[in-house]
């Protein structure tokens, strides 16, 4: 007669189930890659890798829960605005001082330098771009 529900005290858990089996696809993954690198199989270890991460999408995507909500999406956004803003400190500040200290002589900076200045740079055009599309798509 009347239509089966979920109560709302089952929803929860089940939510917490679904996003434990899909981190500990992801975790697995993860240490399977540290595992072949430890033995020479890195190949091996990249595949188990990718096989870690997809099973943690296919968990996310066909689960019968959604497993994020809106206080989620409060953290997350919250989380990623904080790690900006510290990378483009890092970027604004960090280059132009690190190339001062390298022109003036004290210090000699390694090549990894550039590519990590070279790498904020296109995080930061990515973000930027982002913003645009967002911005002007709503």
């Amino acid at each position: 007669m009347s239509e089966h529900t979920t109560s709302a005290t089952t929803r929860p858990s089940t939510r917490k189930r679904y996003k434990r089996v899909a981190y500990a696809l992801l975790g697995a993954g993860i240490l399977a890659l540290w595992i072949g690198i430890a033995l020479d199989r890195f190949v091996l270890g990249v595949a188990l890798y990718w096989a870690g991460g997809i099973g943690m999408g296919l968990v996310q995507r066909f689960s019968p829960v959604e497993l994020y909500d809106e206080r989620d999406t409060t953290i997350e956004r919250k989380a990623s605005q904080n790690t900006v803003n510290v990378f483009a400190y890092v970027f604004i500040l960090g280059t132009p001082g690190g190339l001062a200290l390298e022109e003036s002589g004290v210090v000699t900076l390694p090549g990894e330098f550039y590519g990590a200045t070279w790498t904020l740079f296109a995080v930061f055009v990515v973000f930027g771009a982002s913003v645009l599309y967002h911005k002007y798509r709503s």
